[in-house]
């Protein structure tokens, strides 16, 4: 009884978005429930082991004998895995397990949408999930998807319609609620509202770990715009620090993306492993930067009599 009771106090801090504090009650509980939300609050917090074990070693989940457990257990992995990015491994993850997507929670199916390219079924998804009527809740998708729908949104040049769903989407009060300052700083940038915009990605990387690579990667961006090599270099230095931690194929796609728009490595890698991605919005983020990053510097040339002309560096 009283470990039950420890899972449910748990359980309770992770729908106020208190993961670092139920991993710490969580550390040693192997019930399926303990397993699961321990894993996942180890997860956001940037250590991924128990995760990797419990995702690798499924036959041993207790949560085998009871179906619906077992497909509470399988829909959270799925989710899990795209709130890193990971959409191979969720797709692989959904194939091993026979599980249909139909079971899939609107937040991550709208998320799988976005990765492959669809983002009209993304966008739809996402209001869908807003329509619903649910309040705040078990949806551990649900951020990062508002966060992917709002840069599918702003990718389009429709920015009073990606405001209206973040204001939708803070409303519902999700958990991983800093994925929700990135979505706005991203909002702000497009309303030319930077130093704003540096402020709230600032603010998303000082919590959990998860989700962070692309605050960095959009600080890192803001700074080589303004040809801040010191706050773009801060930004790698967090990156190589989260990539050390939690190696998955985004934050490793953002440190290169960092490292080559600082002309610390060449483009093609970075290239190659979006392309590898195969996620064609964040394949198109990519290769924006870079382009931005590689362009040559204008500079205007004084001739002796006080005329003026373009030069090329």
């Amino acid at each position: 009884m009283e470990a039950d009771s420890m899972v449910s106090r748990a359980i309770a801090l992770c729908l106020r978005d208190r993961w670092t504090e139920a991993a710490e009650l969580l550390a040693e509980n192997d019930s399926w429930l303990g397993e699961l939300f321990g894993g996942l609050a180890e997860l956001w917090d940037g250590r991924s082991a128990r995760f990797g074990a419990n995702l690798t070693e499924r036959e041993r989940w207790p949560s085998r004998t009871v179906p619906r457990h077992l497909n509470d257990q399988i829909a959270s992995y799925v989710a899990a895995l795209l709130v890193l990015g990971e959409r191979a491994r969720a797709e692989k993850l959904l194939a091993d397990e026979a599980f249909p997507e139909s079971g899939l929670r609107d937040s991550e199916r709208s998320l799988l949408a976005a990765m492959r390219g669809r983002p009209a079924l993304a966008i739809d998804f996402a209001r869908r999930s807003l329509a619903d009527g649910s309040g705040p809740g078990y949806d551990l998708g649900a951020s990062a998807m508002h966060l992917s729908a709002v840069s599918v949104l702003l990718s389009q040049g429709r920015s009073a319609e990606a405001r209206e769903l973040l204001t939708a989407a803070r409303a519902k009060a999700p958990t991983l609620a800093h994925l929700l300052d990135i979505a706005e700083a991203r909002v702000d940038i497009a309303a030319g509202e930077t130093d704003q915009a540096i402020r709230r990605l600032h603010t998303a990387t000082r919590g959990l770990a998860v989700g962070t690579d692309i605050a960095w990667a959009d600080l890192a961006d803001l700074a080589v715009r303004r040809n801040d090599r010191a706050s773009a270099k801060q930004a790698l230095d967090a990156l190589n620090a989260l990539a050390a931690a939690m190696p998955t194929g985004r934050v490793l796609l953002h440190r290169h993306l960092v490292r080559a728009c600082l002309g610390e490595e060449p483009a093609d890698e970075c290239l190659w492993l979006a392309r590898e991605r195969d996620q064609p919005l964040e394949l198109a983020v990519v290769a924006e930067r870079l382009a931005r990053s590689l362009r040559p510097v204008r500079r205007t040339r004084r001739h002796a009599d006080g005329s003026s002309a373009s030069a090329v560096r």
